[in-house]
């Protein structure tokens, strides 16, 4: 089938650059209407439409014939069926794994496989168009709307298993989409409901963000932009849909992408809400779209087509910019119609039913699914004992997954017959039924929880914790997030599957009979994350404006994106507001995040706040103030865990406060022997994620302490005059999520540590002795393996030296003492040590340094654990 734009009227090539979407599982008299009046030419479908596969065949039936006759050219029938947690034909077509789910339990060729599989049912049906796959990098534990979706958070990984999709659904005629441009994986914001910002630099951009989707742009047919704010691309304050620099600048002219580029759906808040759907299809077009999607509303549909339309006869769409995408949009269809039509249009349902039935299919994804199966840590559940399995029942936690499947974890035991006791939960669990659960729990040997996005709904976590405190076998198997681990680090056995679809309801059941193992990989990293932030202090003389401002641009250089800013000072001078304003209008523009410290009394003193994201309510703030700002919205609650205690953060939860989702800080302390122990910290934030609460402390830089004592500012009293990398080996064993630097300035080397820190990973900070020989050192810069019996006098290092360690250094050892057995001990020869108590002397033993840390890293040391040391200075 060839088509010439040159042969079409204005009506019908504008009706080409419209996707549009409805009600109802037929074709309607209004969806009927924007064709005949508008030449409407494109069409997705959602959950809404489908009934079962034959009423789909009907109806794409009906819509082809219908937009043919009426245009004379064939439609776009696109859908969202990525797989896994975004499936929209829920019954009858294979139930294809999705993205992370391919990752962990498939090759490269099995995603290939499924794109295959995909197409020829897809096709069978009169879907030519599919949005898949999701090419953004997950690399935001907290997104709310990609998580699973993405292949991983390596982009490599993303775009080669993404290209063996694409690459297999092409090869069947229908189109691929690569989502969503420039990358929606680092966002906490879902774009179905709010306009969020991606703040990284370009470089970062460069090498995460971009990266699959410039590897996929030579071979994907389509590519679909994110609703995000990318200041690094678009410093105008413009979404990417709408940014004619990154829509043509960078899509078009730098990457040089060829194919079709298409909008999201314009009816997002992300857009609605900040230029209206009609108008931002307008402004896609200009930006350099070829397609806009509209997808649910009828008037919204009329009146955009009508914009487009007036925006040609205004000249603010060229006639020759709308050939160009007519023309980009007619040549997709042209490679699509041949095989459209011998396997749709000459095809009956019968036929195609033939296809979609393949068993093959179906097998070839339940055994993706299997094994996909992970163990993360400890051990597998073994029946035979009494055994409790709680189970999260499915929810459509967005937007994008339309609708789930009605199949149940629980339900699925029952009808396999097993010996064990299941009890159904809701996502958000209220506190009677965890306690009511924890009560039944302790009758059993071994209880499974069955988990379901714990990250975000943080009662489940609550429930696995306090059933951690019980004196039987606890299973943690995440159906979703692998995420959820994070909620609950400390528990022994954790498994996960990256979907909850009717494939990994049959995959859980057999893992609890032992037909299926856990083989999975990983597709992103669990290891631990934490925070980074730093303070600014405004109307100081000791930091003025213009450094403040240029630190600033240091923080965002480093990516670091969140400062603190007390605005209670007593020593701050007249400029304070005028310098406060000042800074928090940078860091707005940078994409800063600013939490700013205040009191009761400066609000009613007529405090006017400047721009901010949270506000840490400090003293003089009632639970009702503390209630009203919450419901206000306009700011994150922020509390101060040395002016609130438990019992008020339970009334706050009686109140209504979703407590995940405010932060609770503690101090920071200027004078000495003032700030927390490690085991008061510890226990306080056990108490806090308890409640599903992130926690943030404070710890001093050795670059500059603020003034006026100059003592560091840290929250754990201990930390005043550590070592930053002593300093951020506790952070793990604390329960920290996010660590601030209280003084300022941090420096460079500093902030960079901080933020690439591998929190699992022991890293001693030691001094060496001046005059240590060459194989001592050779022997300290190994990676160490702590040996498995454990003593209570020093740490034991199991690698040895095959060089003679003469004497050296023969002198007491210090609790915290560096030692190596010299050649005296003959067989313990180059063993090192690190000294949990004071010993004497031994001429077997040379003390070779010090090691920078303290009781709470000495104590954390386990049987086996690898750990190596940072040499940052010398000692006489």
């Amino acid at each position: 089938m060839k088509y010439n734009v040159n042969d079409l009227t204005i009506n019908q090539k504008l009706g080409q650059l419209l996707w549009a979407g409805f009600d109802g599982y037929e074709l309607t008299e209004e969806l009927k209407n924007l064709i005949k009046e508008y030449k409407i030419g494109n069409i997705i479908l959602f959950t809404r439409n489908i009934k079962d596969i034959k009423q789909l065949y009907s109806l794409d039936k009906e819509i082809h014939e219908f937009i043919i006759k009426e245009t004379g050219i064939m439609p776009f029938i696109s859908i969202d069926q990525e797989g896994g947690m975004v499936t929209r034909i829920m019954d009858g077509a294979t139930f294809c794994p999705g993205n992370m789910t391919i990752v962990a339990g498939g090759t490269e060729k099995d995603a290939r496989k499924v794109g295959v599989i995909m197409g020829e049912e897809l096709r069978s049906l009169g879907i030519n168009y599919n949005l898949a796959p999701d090419v953004d990098v997950n690399n935001n534990p907290n997104n709310p709307v990609i998580g699973v979706r993405s292949y991983s958070d390596n982009p490599d990984v993303v775009a080669k298993y993404g290209l063996n999709f694409i690459d297999g659904l092409q090869s069947t005629g229908v189109i691929a989409t690569a989502k969503h441009f420039p990358g929606h994986g680092d966002t906490n914001t879902d774009s179905h409901k709010a306009l969020g910002s991606i703040n990284h630099p370009l470089s970062r951009l460069e090498e995460v963000e971009l990266v699959p989707f410039k590897k996929v742009s030579k071979n994907v047919k389509s590519i679909m932009t994110g609703h995000i704010l990318f200041p690094a691309l678009e410093p105008d304050g413009v979404p990417a849909t709408l940014s004619h620099k990154i829509v043509t600048g960078i899509l078009r002219n730098q990457i040089g992408y060829q194919g079709i580029i298409t909008s999201d759906c314009m009816e997002m808040k992300a857009i609605d809400d900040h230029y209206t759907t009609e108008r931002g299809c307008v402004m896609g077009l200009q930006a350099g779209l070829d397609l806009v999607m509209v997808s649910h509303t009828y008037e919204k549909q009329v009146k955009a087509i009508k914009l487009i339309h007036e925006a040609y006869d205004n000249h603010e769409l060229s006639s020759a910019d709308i050939d160009a995408k007519v023309e980009r949009i007619l040549k997709v269809k042209e490679e699509s119609y041949d095989l459209m039509d011998e396997y749709f249009y000459k095809k009956s349902f019968d036929e195609a039913k033939d296809i979609i039935d393949d068993n093959n299919h179906k097998m070839f994804a339940q055994r993706i699914v299997d094994n996909s199966l992970t163990l993360v840590k400890g051990d597998n559940i073994k029946l035979g004992k009494k055994t409790l399995v709680i189970t999260a029942e499915p929810f459509a936690t967005t937007i994008a997954e339309d609708k789930l499947s009605s199949r149940s974890i629980g339900d699925a035991i029952k009808m396999k017959g097993l010996c064990v006791d299941v009890e159904k939960i809701q996502v958000s669990i209220d506190d009677d039924r965890i306690k009511e659960l924890v009560d039944k729990a302790k009758n059993y040997e071994q209880v499974l929880v069955c988990t379901y996005n714990a990250n975000m709904f943080t009662n489940q976590a609550t429930l696995v914790n306090e059933l951690d405190k019980l004196d039987n076998d606890l299973f943690v198997l995440a159906t979703r997030s692998p995420y959820d681990i994070f909620r609950f680090r400390q528990i022994k056995n954790y498994l996960c599957l990256y979907e909850y679809s009717p494939n990994s309801v049959i995959t859980i059941a057999k893992y609890l009979e032992g037909e299926v193992r856990p083989t999975g990989k990983l597709p992103v990293n669990l290891s631990r994350q934490v925070g980074v932030g730093a303070s600014i202090y405004v109307g100081l003389d000791d930091y003025p404006l213009d450094k403040n401002l240029e630190y600033l641009e240091t923080l965002k250089k480093c990516e670091v994106g969140h400062v603190f800013i007390s605005c209670h000072m007593k020593e701050a001078n007249e400029n304070f507001y005028k310098e406060l304003v000042a800074v928090c209008d940078k860091a707005d523009e940078l994409g800063i995040k600013v939490s700013l410290d205040i009191n009761k009394y400066l609000l009613d003193d007529g405090f006017v706040l400047p721009k901010a994201y949270a506000l840490r309510l400090d003293y003089g703030f009632g639970i009702d103030d503390i209630v009203e700002v919450y419901n206000e919205g306009k700011y994150v609650v922020e509390l101060n865990a040395s002016t609130i205690g438990i019992s008020s953060l339970l009334k706050l939860k009686e109140l209504g406060v979703d407590l995940s989702k405010v932060r609770i800080s503690h101090n920071f302390y200027p004078k000495k022997y003032t700030a927390l122990s490690s085991q008061n910290m510890i226990n306080k934030n056990k108490a806090f994620h308890d409640l599903g609460m992130s926690v943030m402390a404070y710890t001093p830089s050795s670059n500059m302490k603020r003034m006026p004592m100059y003592e560091g500012l840290p929250s754990l009293e201990d930390h005043r005059f550590m070592n930053i990398y002593a300093i951020l080996d506790t952070i793990k064993y604390l329960g920290i999520d996010e660590v601030f630097f209280g003084d300022s300035y941090a420096s460079v080397d500093e902030l960079k540590l901080a933020k690439s820190f591998n929190y699992d990973e022991m890293v001693i900070p030691m001094v060496v002795k001046s005059n240590i020989s060459l194989d001592e050192m050779e022997l300290l810069r190994r990676v160490h393996i702590n040996r498995p019996d454990e003593n209570e006098y020093f740490v034991r290092s199991s690698v040895r030296s095959k060089n003679d360690i003469l004497p050296n250094n023969i002198e007491d050892r210090k609790k915290f003492s560096i030692t190596i057995d010299n050649a005296k001990f003959l067989r313990y020869q180059g063993e090192v040590g690190i000294m949990k108590c004071d010993l004497e002397k031994d001429e077997r033993v040379n003390v070779v340094g010090k090691a920078l840390i303290n009781d709470l890293v000495i104590e954390s040391f386990r049987p086996g654990q690898k750990f190596r040391f940072v040499i940052i200075g010398e000692i006489d």
